[in-house]
């Protein structure tokens, strides 16, 4: 079986089918755990009600319809994602909706906007457009909302002419309002 498969693998041009290797790659992260992915980790898995793929002039691929992105504990749904790869590796996914949301349950975040941008590579998610973010009850909320999975800090930028919102409770005696910073 092994053999057979090597033989596949090696007759396919990469080029041309990266689309089809992507939603094999997602497929099999279902028997990964969740626990060796950690947050921004490990394989894209994107489920849609459609999807149109491209090599040129660039290599995209579009879902539309009840899209649902997870990479290790970061879940996206929007009504369309558009992922943009270099030399087959996703280099942005972009997501939009009405509005778009995203959890991540290990560092008991999640938020919404009008666009989301995932970097993987960098590791940001940037929520843009009536942007919030929440981390338990603590929230903050601007015009852009950028998170970074690696160090967990945040940046907000307001609207012009309005400002940045936080709203943050204070914690229980003995224990932290928000377990980490927003």
């Amino acid at each position: 079986m092994r053999y057979a498969v090597r033989i596949f693998l090696k007759r396919l041009s990469f080029q041309r089918y990266w689309p089809f290797l992507l939603a094999v790659l997602s497929a099999s992260a279902l028997a990964a755990p969740i626990a060796e992915q950690g947050l921004g980790k490990g394989p894209i898995q994107i489920s849609a009600d459609a999807l149109h793929g491209e090599n040129k002039p660039q290599q995209q691929a579009v879902y539309t319809g009840n899209v649902v992105m997870t990479q290790g504990d970061v879940v996206v749904h929007a009504d369309k994602l558009t992922v943009d790869a270099i030399a087959g590796k996703v280099h942005q996914a972009t997501a939009v909706g009405s509005p778009v949301t995203f959890t991540m349950s290990a560092a008991q975040r999640h938020g919404y906007g009008d666009t989301l941008v995932y970097k993987p590579g960098k590791g940001e998610i940037v929520l843009t457009g009536n942007a919030h973010l929440w981390q338990k009850k603590n929230e903050i909320s601007g015009q852009q909302v950028t998170y970074f999975l690696q160090t967990q800090q945040t940046a907000v930028t307001a609207a012009p002419g309005k400002r940045v919102q936080s709203i943050f409770y204070p914690a229980a005696a003995g224990r932290s309002a928000g377990g980490g910073r927003p």
